[in-house]
């Protein structure tokens, strides 16, 4: 791989790490907004009683479930560019567990012959290689 396409590949992935980061700042921005305009109701119960001390202090409620994130969505290109990397990660000495990797997810040892629902298996356990 030439060094102008290996260059080309990292400035993809640094524009698409830019893209997902604006993302989560207008998220986060939307979220903590929306949670400042919404007032509590007052509770009718207690709104004509005398109340302690203890009443009066608003009760936290409890943070929600964290919700799972879906699966990312990867296409063939994003796992070819992801293997390409750790592949030539560190002068290649990832090169045989990736292809190694490869070959448990197609039975043929291509990723051609891996099917489009495991991609983002593939891509996880791409990226986790090296790390352990």
């Amino acid at each position: 791989m030439s060094k102008m396409s290996e260059l080309s590949m990292m400035l993809d992935d640094l524009i698409a790490c830019g893209t997902k980061l604006a993302e989560t700042a207008r998220a986060l921005k939307e979220f903590y907004s929306s949670d400042e305009q919404e007032q509590p109701a007052p509770d009718k119960k207690t709104s004509g009683k005398k109340t302690s001390k203890k009443q009066e202090a608003p009760a936290q409620a409890p943070d929600p479930a964290p919700q799972p994130e879906p699966a990312k969505e990867y296409s063939k290109e994003d796992v070819r560019r992801i293997l390409a990397a750790k592949a030539n990660e560190a002068e290649g000495i990832y090169k045989a567990q990736v292809k190694a990797l490869v070959q448990k997810y197609g039975n043929g040892g291509s990723l051609t012959d891996v099917k489009p629902e495991d991609y983002a298996a593939l891509a996880q356990e791409a990226e986790g290689i090296g790390h352990a």
